[in-house]
């Protein structure tokens, strides 16, 4: 999208000067050319949603449960998982919002991207200066981007780690910190080993959480079996 998106802008922003006003002024036709370009994409990413997401949600549910089955399976256990329907309202959530974030891509990143041609027309910046501002957006997109995926990534797998023990009747669990984030929070530091119930959570800075449901936590928790790791 990047390369297509500065291409196409910088082309019609080229030649905003140098086209006489007929029917709409260049800044008109400039709107129109990029509301083309958000519109190919918003299309694009509307086609292709529901088997990207479908795609990552299964991922991360598949890590999620491999992950069950090996703790337990280090206590002595070994357990066939089904599609229980717990599971697989835990999936369904998942995969609906995570459609609606790919699908808010192309409005979000364009949407900014737009106002910087704009802006820049009518301030007669050079090509130059706009193709550098147009590339830190779309830095900033790639960063955010990246920055909910892996969000996305613990969201989906806390879930279903939490339904899939649920289902297995185990209800209590210990707080894990991750200590791999440069600036972790300090409620999170110091829920470290502490017990809690896995319907609710733990309740950190005024609301009841769950590892890995903040934003870009990468917390979890052991499970707590009684009378074999409850001690």
């Amino acid at each position: 999208m990047r390369q297509d998106v500065l291409k196409r802008v910088l082309a019609a922003y080229e030649q905003f000067d140098a086209r006489q006003a007929q029917d709409e002024t260049p800044l008109e036709r400039l709107k129109r050319t990029f509301s083309n370009i958000l519109e190919q994409w918003q299309e694009h990413f509307d086609r292709h949603a529901e088997d990207l997401a479908s795609q990552f949600v299964q991922q991360a549910s598949g890590h999620a449960t491999r992950s069950v089955r090996n703790s337990l399976r280090d206590l002595g256990f070994t357990v066939q998982f089904q599609a229980t329907p717990a599971v697989k309202e835990a999936v369904s959530r998942a995969l609906t919002e995570n459609i609606g974030l790919i699908k808010s891509i192309p409005t979000e990143c364009l949407g900014e991207v737009q106002g910087l041609v704009e802006k820049s027309a009518l301030a007669g910046r050079d090509l130059g200066t706009l193709t550098d501002e147009i590339k830190r957006r779309f830095d900033v997109a790639d960063s955010r981007a990246a920055l909910i995926a892996r969000d996305q990534n613990n969201k989906v797998s806390a879930s279903i780690t939490r339904r899939r023990q649920q289902d297995l009747g185990i209800s209590e669990g210990i707080w894990l910190h991750s200590g791999a984030s440069k600036h972790p929070r300090p409620e999170h530091v110091a829920a470290n080993g502490k017990r809690f119930n896995l319907e609710k959570g733990l309740y950190l800075d005024g609301h009841w959480t769950m590892p890995g449901e903040d934003i870009n936590c990468g917390c979890t928790w052991r499970p707590i079996l009684p009378g074999f790791n409850d001690g």
